[in-house]
């Protein structure tokens, strides 16, 4: 079969994606939470606590959305920063979550993700941090892996925490 212009099969998989996951956490939260699509984020949970899951979902079928370098992964964590910045919700309260289909690995991904401590994560960040000034200032990451290293980096850690 010919692929057809204008066909928009991948960008769809992306988009269709979110209901997917809104609706395995409806069917997976307590009854007192609530489930937000597209308002906290792609992927919200709500629990009657105040406690608040935010979930960014990325379909990967061309590329790896958490690779070390990829401009989707420091764009998540950019965007939440913000997000923490402007109030939208209290990092000491929100669970942040990267889910990406098919399953896909990245070796800064899986450290963030596995390390607990701050002093853990804040050496990871300095190694990326460092490693980041042999990464290209016209590389797509740039502005996010800038944005996420001049950002208080307190904020940074308790989001990844």
């Amino acid at each position: 079969m010919v692929k057809v212009k204008g066909s928009a099969a991948g960008q769809y998989l992306g988009y269709a994606l979110q209901p997917v996951r809104l609706f395995y956490h409806l069917l997976s939260c307590p009854t007192d939470a609530q489930v937000g699509l597209e308002y906290a984020d792609d992927v919200s949970v709500h629990h009657s606590d105040g406690a608040t899951l935010v979930e960014q979902c990325k379909s990967a079928l061309k590329s790896n959305p958490i690779s070390d370098w990829a401009e989707d992964l420091w764009k998540t964590i950019h965007l939440w920063i913000d997000n923490a910045n402007a109030g939208a919700f209290d990092p000491a309260k929100t669970r942040f979550q990267l889910y990406v289909t098919p399953a896909k690995t990245g070796k800064f991904a899986q450290q963030l993700s596995d390390l607990n401590s701050e002093d853990e994560i804040k050496a990871l960040l300095d190694t990326i941090a460092k490693r980041r000034k042999k990464v290209s200032s016209s590389s797509k990451s740039a502005e996010h892996l800038d944005a996420v290293f001049a950002a208080d980096q307190e904020l940074v850690v308790k989001i990844i925490q």
